[in-house]
């Protein structure tokens, strides 16, 4: 089982350029605990064609909240109590992205895969529902 009555290590990050998946994944992985059992990443990218305009040039991602990293923060620390887990990161893109540019890396690391696979959903659902990003198709 995870660790009960302990909040998970967090991070979160916004950026408004390119972030390099791979070396981002190392790190965490890197400084994992022996308690981690399973190691789950959702890596977003803009798919194409669009949900609302078949065609379009670039996704504008924007913010909704004053403070995006704080309900960023939110979220996962709601998943770590949820799902037990160790370690959470959430990196999210604003701005202007390309098709297949890459918008969402989250992590999430617990002492199940069950857990991780759950968490690492629940965020990406949670963070989907446009409470604090926004996500328009732009022609």
């Amino acid at each position: 089982m995870g660790q009960v009555g302990k909040e998970a290590d967090v991070s979160v990050a916004v950026a408004t350029e390119k972030f390099a998946v791979a070396d981002i994944y190392a790190q965490f992985a890197a400084s994992e605990s022996f308690m981690v059992g399973t190691t789950v990443m959702h890596h977003g990218r803009v798919k194409y064609p669009g949900k609302v305009l078949a065609d379009f040039r670039v996704v504008s991602l924007d913010a909704l909240v004053d403070d995006v990293c704080e309900g960023l923060r939110t979220i996962a620390l709601d998943a770590s109590w949820k799902f037990l887990l160790q370690r959470i990161y959430i990196l999210h893109r604003l701005g202007e992205v390309e098709v297949g540019g890459d918008v969402l890396l989250v992590i999430c690391s617990a002492a199940t895969r069950v857990e991780a696979f759950k968490a690492c959903s629940w965020i990406v659902d949670e963070i989907k529902k446009e409470q604090i990003i926004a996500l328009r198709e732009l022609p």
